[in-house]
């Protein structure tokens, strides 16, 4: 036998006594591998699944509330909402759309239950949304001071101008207009002179002894 094949057939054996000592946990190596890969791959299938069925479920509760179906019928759907999808987005946008509507039907105790039943909200700015709307509803309750313990809890700056209109009605129902001429004028301030609400809250702000900034007077 050749040199050149004596090292070739030398380096095959050891190569075969590595693969009988070893070849088995490899093999069990890329096995589980391949599993980890595929495992991964049918979970986030099964997540847009998931979400999929979610969106169809909250699809059928928003039908049955912009058509005027039957009471049974709309809990019913929110609960499959809430079934489907806990813990998600979708969850929370049914109960505050759950809650709108109960207000509107003159129910403003069943709408607080609603947004009080949605629980810790894993998306901070949703979570400071569903305090704002609970706020909004204990002044329909005539409950000031927690509408304002509410309000008091919202720090995301997207919601400045919302959150103190909300703290100038919580103010004013308890007497202090000051500290509501005060959450109007901070609100009127960080609104948009285009936003719908500007004339109305304009209003409020003049109703408690301020005064509306004319354009030049803030340009100035």
């Amino acid at each position: 036998m050749a040199v050149d094949d004596q090292e070739e057939y030398e380096q095959g054996e050891q190569l075969r006594k590595w693969l009988r000592a070893n070849g088995a946990s490899m093999i069990g190596g890329i096995a589980i591998g391949l599993a980890l890969i595929y495992g991964w791959k049918l979970w986030q299938q099964n997540q847009d699944r998931h979400a999929q069925a979610v969106a169809q479920t909250y699809g059928t509760f928003a039908s049955a509330l912009d058509d005027g179906a039957n009471a049974k019928t709309i809990a019913t759907d929110l609960q499959q909402v809430r079934s489907d999808g806990a813990k998600t987005t979708y969850a929370v946008l049914a109960a505050l759309r759950m809650a709108a509507h109960q207000v509107d039907g003159n129910d403003a105790k069943a709408a607080l239950a609603t947004l009080d039943g949605i629980g810790k909200v894993a998306d901070p700015a949703l979570g400071e949304l569903v305090q704002l709307r609970a706020a909004r509803v204990l002044l329909i309750l005539n409950r000031p001071g927690d509408a304002l313990k509410r309000v008091d809890s919202v720090t995301d700056p997207a919601y400045a101008a919302v959150s103190d209109e909300v703290r100038g009605d919580a103010q004013r129902a308890l007497g202090h207009l000051d500290q509501a001429r005060d959450a109007y004028a901070r609100a009127l301030a960080n609104l948009p002179e285009d936003a719908p609400g500007r004339g109305l809250l304009a209003m409020k702000l003049t109703e408690v002894g301020g005064v509306v900034p004319k354009p030049e007077d803030k340009k100035a």
